[in-house]
């Protein structure tokens, strides 16, 4: 996708307000996490579904990575070759 492109969706948008809410010292990720809990269970799969988009990113061989997200990159790495993010995750 051409980065212009990217740049003006909603996603990059929305991308970019996460980041901000997780640049704070006071941010909590099992509040998050709970707070997910409340969404409307269509939007808990889109959610998932994100996610799962994000460890396939941060997974690949050429990602690139340092030592502030080896960690990251060598969990999702293990998860892609697992094989277990190949099951197909319906939205209804």
């Amino acid at each position: 996708m051409e980065r212009f492109e990217l740049e003006n969706s909603k996603e990059f948008k929305a991308a970019q307000e996460l980041e901000d809410a997780l640049n704070n010292m006071s941010w909590n990720s099992e509040k998050f996490a709970e707070s997910v809990g409340y969404y409307h269970r269509t939007l808990q799969q889109k959610l998932f579904s994100t996610m799962v988009k994000v460890i396939e990113m941060m997974g690949k061989e050429d990602y690139g990575y340092d030592l502030r997200n080896e960690a990251s990159h060598r969990i999702a790495r293990k998860i892609v070759e697992s094989g277990v993010l190949d099951e197909t995750i319906p939205i209804i």
